[in-house]
């Protein structure tokens, strides 16, 4: 059975993931942290300066000549500040950049190891979506809000202990208005957060339903229903975009609030230093050098409000990484070597998808050595899911599947598929050359590329393009049929050669001649490896060294063509409705 999977993380354990992924760029974040960390150090000493030089030149009336020192000092501060905050910034993107490699490295190694019976769970399109908009959400989070965080420690305890010696009582006021602007921020946060999740699901169906429009855009054309489409189109893109600005609306709004509220402290100490300014409690240097930490002790709160937007919607992506990440994978693979020719026998497998019926009852198969095999059935009666059980993909619930008498487990799924190929029904056609569509790199066997070619059909068709197998093509076979995205899976399967082959009804989408070329092509590759077929045409069928037909999960019936016709049973019945149809159209 497959397993389930704790769906909802709750905010504690996303910044928990978050803040782990630091290891993948520690040392640069360090460095981004202690240079920033130092910027704000050596601000307290330029304020110090400039104190000094409207103080030198108000009250103590001294010429340019005099202050020169503390101008050339103050200009020295400020450059190595500007320096400091490019570099901090650098190490703080590259980190940041660092990390965002490694998360995604992290879901496609899981994605990989989860394997397509789970991974069409999630949807290509969330899973696309995750994978870019979702990962490059992070790099505000570790470029700017963990930096900030940790200046958050650091520069207001720097400035209270420069402060507080000189002078006790604005140090107090410092202290007693600094929580204002996180108070605020631990308010608006249960808003902000529940917004973000809301809104990054939407994306996510939003990213969905346009993928399956993309898909379905012929279908749409064809049955006249475009126009309604784009009616709803245009619904969920002005409901995600009313939803995007609510979003914009609270974070002005607590940008502003953030704002106000540093204002107000800043104010409130200006006004008290004003009044002990008057009353001669402070001198004239010491009070501006106060005033002038004010506004930089309140700004890394000022900038953790403007961040913590960032946070949130790192915090809302984590959910679904999280969600993959923590998706059980069976055991770490081996290096299992197998030996073809191979027989695989499958005894009293059962398996079942989590939340339904048993999915596979009971499956007792020998495929030996070379030969066609045929699965038939009708749909949902468990004919991939017995193929995906053959790969690996799925583990039975109980019963045994064996390669060569030895038993198959988990951690052998990886060095098993590397002698398995499996063509879809819709053989999948990458964005590239046609030569590296069949070979998978751009370094090919040219002989051995032109025999595959001519096995599949397809040699007099790239003999007449410009460009030969150098020709692009886009992805999902853009700029080429149906038939010919079919026969190049085809030829791929035929230059890798796999020995253990899996086709899901490769007739389909060709013409009656290219069908004849293909079907005698696999049946002269199945005279030297183990081929098996899901098949829906019975010309597929006839010349299948044993047909399984499945029903509700079960093998009810297996044999040959010859045999199941003489059971006069469920084989028996479909060949006959098939004979029919054909005459019709034969008469038509």
């Amino acid at each position: 059975m497959t397993e389930s999977v704790n769906t909802a993380y709750s905010q504690k354990e996303r910044l928990t993931w978050l803040k782990s992924q630091r290891t993948n760029a520690q040392g640069k974040l360090s460095k981004a942290i202690a240079l920033g960390s130092l910027n704000g150090i050596l601000m307290i000493i330029q304020m110090a300066f400039l104190a000094g030089i409207i103080n030198e030149i108000i009250f103590s009336h001294k010429a340019l000549a005099d202050i020169t020192p503390l101008l050339f000092g103050l200009i020295a501060l400020v450059l190595f500040r500007t320096l400091f905050g490019y570099i901090s910034e650098r190490y703080s993107r590259h980190a940041a950049m660092l990390i965002k490699v490694s998360i995604r490295q992290q879901l496609l190694q899981h994605l990989f190891a989860m394997g397509p019976a789970k991974t069409q769970t999630i949807g290509s399109a969330k899973i696309a979506q995750l994978l870019h908009q979702g990962v490059d959400s992070l790099e505000d989070y570790f470029s700017g809000y963990l930096p900030t965080v940790a200046y958050c420690s650091v520069i207001p305890s720097a400035v209270l202990f420069a402060v507080f010696p000189m002078d006790w009582r604005s140090g107090l006021v410092l202290i007693l208005t600094a929580p204002m602007v996180p108070m605020f921020m631990i308010i608006i946060g249960h808003k902000a957060h529940d917004l973000n999740q809301q809104h990054w699901t939407k994306l996510l169906r939003m990213s969905s339903h346009f993928l399956d429009i993309i898909q379905g855009l012929t279908q749409l054309k064809i049955f006249n229903a475009s126009r309604q489409e784009m009616a709803a189109v245009k619904t969920i893109s002005e409901d995600y975009g009313n939803q995007t600005m609510g979003i914009l609306k609270i974070a002005f709004l607590s940008s502003f609030m953030l704002e106000f509220l540093a204002s107000i402290a800043i104010a409130l100490v200006a006004v008290i230093l004003g009044f002990r300014l008057y009353y001669g409690g402070v001198d004239y240097l010491l009070a501006l050098w106060v005033l002038l930490l004010a506004p930089e002790f309140y700004l890394p709160f000022r900038q953790l409000g403007t961040q913590y937007h960032a946070k949130m919607a790192g915090v809302t992506a984590a959910q679904d990484m999280l969600e993959i990440l923590n998706t059980p994978i069976k055991a770490s693979q081996t290096e299992t070597q197998f030996k073809a020719p191979f027989d695989i026998e499958l005894t009293d497998v059962n398996f079942t998808y989590s939340g339904r019926k048993n999915t596979l009852k009971d499956i007792n198969l020998t495929l030996s050595n070379q030969g066609l095999y045929a699965i038939i059935g009708e749909s949902g009666a468990g004919k991939s899911t017995l193929i995906d059980t053959i790969l690996g993909f799925n583990t039975p619930d109980s019963g045994t599947m064996t390669v060569n008498g030895i038993k198959h487990t988990p951690a052998q799924r990886d060095a098993w598929l590397n002698h398995c190929g499996w063509i879809a029904q819709q053989g999948h056609v990458f964005y590239g050359s046609l030569g590296f569509n069949i070979a998978l790199t751009e370094k090919y066997d040219a002989e051995k590329m032109q025999q595959v070619l001519i096995s599949v059909g397809l040699a007099d068709f790239i003999s007449q393009l410009k460009d030969g197998l150098n020709t692009h093509v886009g992805e999902g076979g853009v700029g080429i049929s149906g038939g010919q995205s079919q026969r190049l899976a085809l030829a791929r399967a035929f230059y890798h050669q796999p020995d253990v082959l899996i086709l899901d009804e490769p007739s389909s989408h060709l013409d009656k001649d290219t069908e004849q070329v293909v079907s005698a092509s696999i049946a002269e590759y199945a005279k030297q490896h183990l081929v098996i077929v899901i098949a829906h045409r019975l010309h597929t069928v006839v010349d299948a060294k044993q047909i399984i037909v499945l029903e509700q999960g079960k093998i009810i019936e297996q044999g040959s063509h010859t045999e199941l016709l003489a059971l006069n049973g469920s084989y028996a019945s479909t060949v006959n409705i098939s004979n029919v149809n054909i005459d019709m159209e034969a008469n038509a």
